[in-house]
């Protein structure tokens, strides 16, 4: 039942063995518009009526997936009269409420300023979805006058619901199996200094073998399995626990300096999983701050003699 539950998910975020979080190739941060150019059209309904002068449209960056938890509000002031937004947040009843947020942000008439809109828990079941959703903006206009309005929020190419549907599948995924990264020992491989780990699957409320049958690294780090397997390390059915060895290597342009500076996932690690041999799942392993500091000292060691 939960590797069907599962297959469903990947099948409609799009999760495959080649997929990872959708995102938008637009840029960040303010422009300047008159308000004639319409955006992308929205393939999702869009809630009803329409706030006067304002224009809300969510937007998903590079930057959005690696931060996580959070898109763009791309808001335009379509009026005649400034106005001053002060604080935003996602209101769709697919998500928990999360409290007003966000850095203030001037509007003259014609502007578009993206301002980043956090998202809470998704809200996961039959029957749930994510519209109508608004843009909870409180709002400050020119005689200092506050108020709190709800804007309907555009979604082209269906990026909330398509957050909605990746952070359903994490959830189902992680009631599954539980994966998590160990402690790293530095090793030597092939010569080269390296990092050596465990990653651990506990298994959730289900009883189907589980496959690691796949672990992607980043620009800068490489996640390889310690020892070749044919077929992958699995753990089968009667058992609850499967511990794999990993090795973390940086990759050929990993001590670019240019790659350290620009890179926005450095510590994106991606599996996938099986559920008695069906679609592979996929999931992000968790780095904790500490992992985080320890990967960025071996940086310092890989990369001494670069």
């Amino acid at each position: 039942m939960i590797a069907l539950l599962l297959g469903v998910l990947a099948v409609l975020s799009g999760c495959s063995a080649a997929a990872g979080p959708a995102v938008s190739d637009a840029s960040a941060g303010a422009s300047a518009s008159d308000g004639s150019t319409s955006a992308a059209s929205s393939t999702a309904p869009v809630a009803t009526p329409a706030v006067a002068g304002m224009r809300a449209v969510a937007v998903r960056l590079r930057t959005d997936v690696a931060i996580g938890g959070q898109f763009q509000t791309r808001i335009t002031n379509t009026g005649s009269e400034q106005f001053s937004v002060l604080a935003v947040r996602l209101d769709s009843p697919g998500f928990e409420p999360l409290p007003l947020a966000g850095r203030p942000a001037t509007y003259q008439p014609g502007a578009t300023i993206d301002l980043p809109t956090g998202y809470g828990p998704a809200r996961c079941g039959a029957g749930i979805a994510v519209d109508p959703a608004y843009t909870a903006i409180q709002l400050q206009r020119p005689d200092g006058r506050l108020e709190e309005v709800r804007v309907p929020l555009e979604a082209p190419d269906d990026i909330i619901d398509r957050i909605h549907t990746e952070e359903c599948h994490l959830l189902a995924l992680a009631a599954a199996v539980k994966v998590s990264l160990g402690g790293f020992t530095l090793v030597e491989a092939d010569g080269d200094a390296a990092l050596q780990a465990d990653i651990t699957l506990i298994r959730g409320e289900n009883t189907e073998e589980i496959a690691l049958t796949e672990l992607r690294g980043s620009v800068v780090f490489d996640v390889s399995f310690a020892e070749a397997s044919d077929p992958p390390p699995a753990m089968a059915t009667e058992e609850g626990e499967l511990v794999v060895p990993v090795v973390l290597r940086m990759t050929g342009r990993g001590c670019d300096a240019h790659v350290l500076g620009e890179t926005k996932q450095p510590f994106l690690f991606p599996y996938f999983v099986t559920f008695d041999g069906g679609q592979p799942q996929y999931g992000i392993l968790d780095v904790s701050p500490d992992q985080r500091d320890a990967l960025w000292s071996y940086v310092d060691v890989a990369c001494a003699d670069a």
